[in-house]
């Protein structure tokens, strides 16, 4: 199939990426595989976390998804990217696999139903292909490279495959590598965000929920917040399911924070988008905390709102995440004079909730 010269070349070609590039996963990738390798039939896709398709990038280029995309009315039906995407779905593939993920059409589509499957068809109509080996990489496989062979050149050999788990298994290294280069120039970049804020304790996550930094005093007030178990998940690349507890369940744009209470800490969340030409956004969150304890006054509350003493009490106990019953009893009224009084902060501040009065707040 080929030399230990052009596997050589490819890998060369593909390692000097890793520092000199913005995205590594690109035409420059696609067209270095060409060159190198007699498989010329090469598709590269992007999807989003969801598995919804983005784009692919074939030989001519870049195609973003549109209204008359050939595979916009097959997605569907590509039974190869299901089984693709459920598998790297339960497996939790992120972009620090390096364990071939090879999918061989062959493989996945019953041979009574092969020849005659939509997925042939696509193939053959798309691109002159009968046979395809795809190969996932990324969060929840947001990126597959598709390798194609006509009905005349026959299925893909077992030689053939061997080589593309080793093409796998080098790319998916760099790639890896990649993302940890592009990750500590966002860290950095954040950290002097926060340091312009004057911000005491923070921690930086990718939305996969991994802690990617942190410091001392976010470590002490999180294990005030949860408990000491936690500590293990920060020097780890295990998942940290209590991030749940912390990070929006709705998507906050890159200019937008939002605030969260627990216990007695406020924790303001901001994000960060790393976007692609290819439709991709990786999203990362940085994450200050505060000990309610520690804010003055003014800086938990402006003076100047358009409330009166006694709602802005109110507006001070329910930032603090009081239940109106405990704000009823620190302030010495009836519940129901507590009720009216929100109802009034609500209106003056063209809120419906507390979530949306913290983020009229920080506006």
């Amino acid at each position: 199939m080929n030399n230990y010269k052009d596997r050589v070349n490819f890998f060369s070609e593909i390692s000097e990426r890793v520092t000199n590039t913005k995205e590594f996963f690109s035409t420059s990738l696609l067209e270095s595989i060409v060159r190198n390798f007699e498989l010329q039939n090469v598709l590269i896709s992007y999807y989003d976390l969801q598995g919804r398709f983005l784009s692919w990038i074939k030989p001519d280029g870049l195609h973003l998804d549109c209204e008359d995309h050939p595979y916009r009315s097959f997605q569907a039906n590509d039974s190869i990217r299901h089984v693709l995407f459920q598998e790297a779905v339960q497996d939790q593939l992120t972009y620090h696999n390096v364990k071939p993920r090879l999918y061989k059409s062959t493989d996945i589509i019953a041979s009574i139903d092969y020849d005659n499957s939509s997925y042939i068809r696509f193939l053959e109509e798309n691109f002159n292909a009968h046979y395809s080996v795809t190969l996932a990489f990324g969060m929840n496989a947001y990126i597959q490279i598709a390798f194609f062979k006509s009905l005349e050149e026959g299925d893909f050999t077992e030689d053939e495959m061997l080589l593309l788990e080793e093409i796998y298994v080098f790319i998916a290294n760099l790639y890896s590598t990649f993302k940890t280069y592009e990750q500590k120039e966002i860290i950095s970049k954040t950290k002097n965000k926060i340091i312009e804020l004057g911000e005491r304790a923070f921690f930086i996550t990718d939305n996969f929920s991994h802690v990617l930094s942190y410091n001392q005093p976010a470590k002490t007030y999180l294990e005030d917040v949860f408990d000491k178990s936690i500590t293990g998940d920060l020097h780890s690349d295990e998942r940290c399911h209590w991030l749940s507890m912390i990070l929006p369940s709705d998507e906050i744009h890159q200019h937008q924070t939002q605030k969260k209470i627990i216990k007695n800490y406020v924790f303001k969340i901001y994000v960060h988008n790393q976007c692609y030409s290819n439709g991709i956004i990786d999203r990362y969150y940085w994450i200050t905390i505060s000990n309610i304890s520690d804010l003055n006054e003014r800086d938990i509350i402006p003076e100047n709102l358009p409330l009166t003493q006694s709602e802005h009490k109110v507006v001070q106990l329910m930032y603090q995440g009081l239940t109106y019953n405990a704000i009823a009893s620190e302030l010495v009224i009836s519940y129901h004079t507590v009720k009216k009084h929100v109802q009034n902060i609500y209106i003056k501040c063209n809120v419906n909730s507390r979530h949306e009065l913290y983020n009229w707040l920080d506006r």
